[in-house]
């Protein structure tokens, strides 16, 4: 079964790493990215390395409809994590 993954964070080191380790799961499909400063930038504008993988386009995380999503992870800084987790659906 492959799980539906949004990456918060995606734009900076740490989300990088995430992208690189959850792009060839095989068991997992990257749905969603957050960039809050680089939203609406294809993920290979920030990172030109990630180029050959088909990724969305890095989103603000107000417009992700988390109920498309089987696991979220956080990427962000800690007091943004804090912050944003707190906002995420419980079921998530």
């Amino acid at each position: 079964m492959t799980q539906n993954i949004a990456i918060l964070g995606a734009s900076g080191y740490t989300g990088a790493e995430l992208i690189r380790l959850i792009a060839t799961h095989p068991s997992m499909q990257i749905k969603a990215l957050s960039g809050e400063r680089k939203a609406g930038q294809p993920l290979a504008q920030v990172f030109p390395h990630f180029r050959h993988l088909d990724l969305p386009v890095l989103v603000k995380i107000v417009d992700m409809d988390f109920t498309d999503f089987d696991l979220a992870f956080c990427a962000s800084p800690h007091k943004t994590s804090t912050q944003e987790t707190a906002k995420l659906p419980r079921d998530l």
